[in-house]
């Protein structure tokens, strides 16, 4: 759902509204883009919390939760933004800047047209990646510890650090960039875990009224005027609604229709996150050569049908194979742990 929300939001308003004569519609739609980034930070805190069960209290479940997350993360994306310059550099003449590739492969963030407000790397989505690596790192200083204590000290962790940003104001791009209080936002998913760890499931009532709040700043929260920022501000009206919404749909049972075919998509919705972008270009080109007929419409829903599909076959044949591989190789895999076995979470 996060991942479809983002797709959908880049590839409508950065692609297919240039085709023809646009979509008919407006651009407010920008917030989905930004509340379903906040809701992959509350499901990652969330699912680190679940997935680490096995780790919490062990003196080497640092070392196995860093190779595990590590392995899930930077090769799909190390595959993905080297195909996007593939797609750049042969189809459309547009060269990459050497020292901006190899900066934003490794998550390394510096200054570009955003200015000090965000991290954009070659491949847009990047700059997610890089708080998942702080919050990652965070969590494995603490993995040492119970879950309960682990969990608090992790969130103490990441509100000392946004803290620290506010009150120091670091002149260093990385140091500012690193202390946004968008880092804020895994500490909630985190806290529902907690909640579901301990067997509480919310009451069907909460979960409608979190819902109906989701909608409500959907439909009322105005799109700020820097909506590129992730300051506090930031929390309010793309992190709040996303919390709402991932209270909504983990704070409980929740019964999917076709649930077979919504795990799927789950398993592909890292790949969908991070291939949306290359097939855009991708297409956008193949509809321009090939003249293809239709207006924007057409151009959108055929680009999200083919990315789904793409992501489902990357996740099989690249993606899951690798990651499984590499974890054997580093000796962190996951025998006996259905949620790290399915790693499109």
């Amino acid at each position: 759902m996060a991942a479809m929300g983002v797709a959908f939001t880049h590839q409508a308003f950065a692609f297919a509204v240039y085709i023809g004569g646009g979509l008919g519609i407006a651009a407010p739609v920008w917030p989905i883009g930004q509340i379903a980034v906040s809701l992959f930070f509350v499901i990652s805190g969330y699912i680190m919390v679940i997935s680490s069960r096995r780790l919490f209290g062990s003196l080497r479940g640092a070392r196995i939760f860093l190779i595990r997350r590590l392995v899930r993360i930077l090769p799909p994306y190390w595959i993905a933004t080297l195909l996007l310059v593939a797609i750049l550099l042969v189809l459309r003449g547009q060269g990459t800047d050497g020292g901006d590739l190899v900066r934003s492969l490794l998550l390394w963030p510096y200054p570009n047209a955003f200015g000090a407000a965000r991290f954009l790397p070659v491949l847009w989505v990047g700059w997610t990646l890089f708080y998942e690596m702080v919050f990652y790192l965070v969590f494995a200083l603490f993995v040492m510890f119970s879950r309960g204590r682990a969990v608090f000290l992790v969130a103490a962790a990441l509100f000392a650090i946004v803290l620290a940003g506010k009150a120091f104001q670091p002149a260093s791009f990385i140091l500012s960039f690193a202390s946004q209080p968008v880092l804020l936002i895994f500490a909630a998913g985190m806290a529902l875990a907690l909640i579901r760890e301990h067997g509480i499931v919310l009451p069907t009532w909460l979960r409608v009224l979190a819902l109906l709040l989701c909608i409500a700043y959907l439909i009322l929260v105005p799109v700020p005027q820097n909506p590129e920022s992730l300051g506090f501000h930031y929390l309010a009206w793309a992190g709040a609604p996303a919390v709402l919404l991932a209270v909504a749909v983990l704070g409980g049972q929740l019964t999917l229709p076709a649930p077979a075919v919504v795990n799927r998509m789950g398993d592909a919705s890292y790949a969908l996150y991070l291939l949306h972008v290359p097939a855009a270009h991708f297409w956008t080109w193949v509809w321009g050569t090939l003249g293809l007929p239709g207006g924007a419409w057409a151009f959108l829903v055929t680009l999200l049908t083919g990315t789904v599909i793409a992501s489902w076959l990357f996740f099989l044949a690249v993606e899951r194979p690798l990651t499984r591989w590499l974890n054997r190789r580093l000796g962190a895999a996951a025998h006996d742990d259905a949620v790290l076995q399915r790693t499109g979470v």
